[in-house]
């Protein structure tokens, strides 16, 4: 099948498979926070503890992987609050990681532990892909590329992009397929 009739069928399935099974945008994020929400498309995923799966798998991980990343992107900068789950407000390493996936149709567990026993191991951080879940002790963040992580670092910081080594990696936890 052609890219460009395959990217339609998948487009087409999307659509008619969001109005019946996807959860209203309300209930995705809080209507108070303005955040531009992407419909779950990526989601073919691998179940872990607390993991619920919604909608459609994707053509590949790597494509998936790379729009969680772009997503999570555009929350550089704002602030880190402890316990808290907002992309914009403040969010925690965990909120940060559980609200960035929220917004793929991805319920992960709330904290930092329990997100660590997710999905599956992807072997260690040379077989790391973008989207990956990197975990630290008392730590999490989302693998961005090329030996960076993506997360929501602490008061200082705020959300922010670290070399992936900046302390000894617990595990490396692949949260789509």
């Amino acid at each position: 099948m052609h890219k460009k009739t395959l990217i339609a069928v998948l487009f087409t399935g999307i659509l008619i498979a969001g109005s019946a099974s996807f959860p209203a945008k309300a209930d995705t994020v809080s209507a108070s926070e303005n955040i531009p929400l992407i419909e779950p498309l990526i989601i073919n995923t691998i179940n872990g503890p607390g993991a619920r799966i919604n909608g459609p798998s994707a053509p590949n991980q790597s494509a998936a992987g790379d729009q969680v990343v772009s997503f999570a992107r555009q929350y550089l900068g704002n602030p880190y609050r402890y316990g808290w789950t907002s992309l914009t407000e403040g969010a925690d390493c965990s909120g940060f990681v559980q609200s960035v996936y929220k917004n793929f149709g991805i319920n992960l567990p709330r904290t930092s532990q329990d997100q660590a026993a997710a999905g599956v191991d992807a072997g260690g951080i040379e077989n790391a892909r973008p989207g990956d879940l990197i975990s630290y002790i008392g730590h999490i963040g989302i693998y961005a590329g090329n030996g960076q992580l993506i997360h929501a670092s602490g008061p200082e910081d705020g959300i922010k992009i670290s070399n992936v080594d900046f302390q000894p990696i617990q595990s490396v936890r692949r949260i789509l397929n």
